[in-house]
């Protein structure tokens, strides 16, 4: 399993309008790339944006980071940032639930 690492600084009071943009704008695209798992956003007591979205395999991951439609839903939502989306992947090598 890949997970893909986005990070960035939101601009302040843009917490909710991130969450919803998350929902309605990359939610859908992740649901029909093949190998997506799961996506967790995490808001940082000062603004800081985590995001780490599961994938089966690095490739079905640099599908949806290369893909058109992830790149149209990052513009749309620039505004909502200090600047650019800062990504990285790294296999997981553990993980645990209850």
């Amino acid at each position: 399993m890949y997970c893909m690492i986005g990070r960035n600084q939101m601009k302040p009071g843009k917490v909710d309008a991130i969450a919803k943009a998350l929902e309605k704008d990359f939610v859908p695209i992740l649901k029909k790339t093949p190998g997506f798992r799961a996506a967790y956003m995490v808001a940082g007591p000062k603004g800081e944006y985590t995001v780490f979205v599961l994938w089966d395999s690095r490739a079905s991951a640099d599908a949806y980071a290369t893909s058109p439609s992830r790149k149209a839903a990052l513009g749309a939502t620039a505004d909502l940032f200090e600047g650019p989306m800062k990504v990285e992947f790294g296999e997981v090598r553990h993980s645990a639930t209850a």
